[in-house]
């Protein structure tokens, strides 16, 4: 019993079930809410937020950053994901919705941007034209090429049937044709891959996922991928708990063709798995997708029967005609096969590969006379071929290999040189050569791929496949160190920036598509990494460089631009890059130079267009999980000491 409290004992229990429901959130325990049904089957908060991301219904930019969202924006999303999958729109999470979620489906995130797309028209069943979504650009050809990267499989005879079935699906109502080739050089390379396979989208075995694919452009651009973890059928009619592949790469190379996802329920481009078998003849609403990328397949014509012009009696025309014949000229036959000497006398040998007959001949000799000496040359040994001298890089019209914050001062890389500007400028007699300062780099290396200054102040060197670590300008002992020994994968060739993101002062590594995060307490990537770049939005693929600026701002570059990174709203300040001669070089503006924010677009455009954004559990989300989990157990451990003070326990 409690005696002598000061506290009644109705507020000791609504403090102690408020404290459990709060840390309950706080550990993201499944909980039953408005986001369950009555109890039944309850779906945790943290799996529908999760699905949102991953599939486009909410910013993806949560992932990096962690940002938290209020209840109405997540009903909206949530209402967002009802109306796609044709379910009635509550905006809670009641069994039809926990059934959608669960559902097999493609892994290509779902836009709302459909043609004709009208949540009116979708809840209330009103009659619509179109629902389909061109997503990306069209491939510039109408004859494409595909590979089947895996055909050493087992079952590879039966994969490239279904392959070659699905393909003629969209070639029977387009102008497109495919041709299957054996080279890595295909427009679509199809792969089967497990979990991780190096494109940033992990597979995640049995159900759920089960492919996806990218969108037409250079690179990985228009390539299928399928989870080879699932269980296939690759036969028509064949059923049970296996998947129907045709079904799905039919699917698959709508992406790779540039179409997204349809509302339709009965369209190929229906985001969710159903086991229909696939007709030649395509539904409607992908009948015109493809049509209006393609155009539709040409009309085939009964044959031509040409009219007939009447019939003429034939006329007899009696002519004289005068032959005036050119006349004849001769050209000899035996061309010299020299050329002419004025000191020869004429004709030439008309035979110069017959012999002269030999005669006898007399021989007369010229009596001798003393003559002087002719004087003598003198000997000069050719010349060496010289190195050529590298030639500088221009300040004002150069691209960057790598920037970086180091001893408080910005160094620009560029080739095998580097500028050094400190807080009165650019230093005089720059640029000069990187090894002027950092010997103990390797001699024959072309550029700096990256270069950061982390928090242990030495300064970390990418180049190539290896990273080296100095101590202001001189070498840590073990280094230089693969990439691999950063958890980074084999197939890493070189990385494009490292810098020290402002956010979150966490350091990042980019190459291509992909980036990571670097964990600097134990020398090692992050486990549920690499995610794409498109999540840093505005930024594209295949950056130049990166680095965090002094006034903790984040500036990529490509090209001869650069961009100033909006960390909260997790996209670029300015849509266009600004010139970074004028801004970091401090260039003059030339005379006849407009505004480049009005004017100007560097050739910073991604190569590819993937629109696929790799999703995994956000490690930012879970900081500030642990975070509210540790104030929580704070507050209830001064609650509970509070409550020790105040209340005798004894023992009846």
């Amino acid at each position: 019993m409690f005696r002598n409290s000061s506290i009644p004992m109705p507020t000791i229990i609504a403090l102690f079930v408020i404290m459990a429901e709060l840390i309950a959130a706080a550990e993201g325990v499944p909980r039953y809410h408005q986001y369950a049904n009555n109890g039944k089957s309850a779906v945790s908060e943290d799996t529908v937020y999760n699905y949102l991301m991953e599939f486009d219904y909410l910013p993806k930019s949560d992932i990096e950053t962690g940002a938290l969202r209020t209840e109405e924006q997540l009903k909206d999303a949530i209402r967002k994901l009802q109306r796609f999958g044709n379910i009635p729109a509550t905006g809670e999470i009641d069994e039809a919705t926990q059934k959608l979620i669960h559902r097999p489906r493609c892994g290509v995130g779902d836009s709302t941007r459909t043609a004709n797309f009208s949540p009116d028209n979708l809840q209330y069943g009103h009659h619509r034209m179109k629902r389909y979504v061109l997503q990306g650009p069209k491939w510039d050809k109408t004859d494409l090429t595909w590979s089947l990267v895996n055909w050493t499989m087992e079952d590879a005879p039966q994969i490239r049937r279904a392959l070659t079935e699905a393909l003629s699906v969209w070639a029977h109502s387009s102008k497109l044709t495919f041709r299957e080739v054996r080279s890595d050089q295909a427009d679509i390379q199809v792969l089967f891959a497990r979990g991780d396979h190096g494109d940033g989208y992990k597979f995640d075995g049995p159900g759920m996922v089960l492919a996806h694919a990218f969108y037409p452009g250079v690179g990985r651009g228009g390539d299928a991928h399928f989870d080879a973890d699932e269980k296939w059928h690759f036969t028509r009619g064949e059923r049970g708990d296996s998947t129907n592949f045709l079904g799905v790469a039919v699917h698959e190379f709508g992406h790779s063709l540039g179409l997204g996802h349809s509302s339709d329920q009965n369209a190929i481009m229906y985001p969710w798995y159903h086991d229909n078998e696939v007709d030649i003849n395509l539904p409607a609403d992908d009948r015109n997708a493809i049509q209006q990328l393609y155009g539709s397949k040409d009309k085939t014509w009964g044959p031509f029967k040409p009219q007939t012009r009447p019939k003429t009696p034939p006329t007899t025309t009696t002519t004289t005609t005068t032959t005036t014949r050119r006349p004849l000229v001769y050209y000899p036959q035996n061309r010299p096969n020299e050329p002419y000497d004025p000191r020869r006398r004429y004709p030439y040998n008309n035979n110069p590969h017959q012999r002269d007959r030999k005669l006898p001949t007399t021989t007369t000799y010229r009596p001798r006379t003393d003559s002087p000496p002719h004087p003598t040359r003198t000997w000069y040994p050719p010349p060496q071929p010289t190195k050529p001298k590298k030639l500088k890089p221009d300040t004002c019209h150069t691209t960057y290999d790598a920037i970086s914050i180091i001893r408080r001062e910005i160094f620009i890389f560029r080739g095998q040189f580097l500028w050094r500007i400190g807080d009165h400028g650019l230093y005089s007699g720059y640029p000069t050569y990187t090894h002027r300062l950092w010997t103990e780099l390797p001699k024959n290396f072309s550029k700096v791929d990256a270069v950061y200054e982390n928090k242990d102040r030495k300064i970390v060197f990418f180049i190539g496949r290896y990273y080296y670590v100095f101590d202001s300008v001189t070498l840590v002992g073990g280094y230089p160190q693969p990439l691999t020994s950063l958890g980074l994968p084999q197939s890493l060739t070189h990385i494009d920036a490292a810098f020290v993101w402002g956010y979150n002062n966490r350091t990042y590594l980019t190459s291509g598509t992909l980036y990571w995060r670097l964990d600097e307490d134990t020398g090692r990537v992050e486990l549920d990494y690499p995610r794409d770049m498109s999540i840093w939005r505005g930024i594209g693929y295949n950056i130049d460089a990166a680095f965090k600026y002094t006034n903790g701002k984040t500036y990529f570059f490509k090209g001869y631009g650069y961009w100033e990174f909006n960390d909260d709203l997790m996209e670029v300040a300015h849509p266009r890059p600004k010139l970074s001669a004028r801004k970091w070089m401090h260039c003059p503006r030339l005379v006849n130079e407009v505004d480049e924010e009005q004017t100007w677009t560097a050739p910073l455009i991604s190569e590819r267009n993937e629109t696929m954004v790799y999703y995994s559990p956000s490690s930012g989300a879970s900081w500030n999980y642990a975070q509210r989990r540790m104030v929580l157990w704070i507050t209830l451990f001064l609650i509970s000491h509070r409550l020790w003070t105040d209340i005798t326990w004894t023992t009846v």
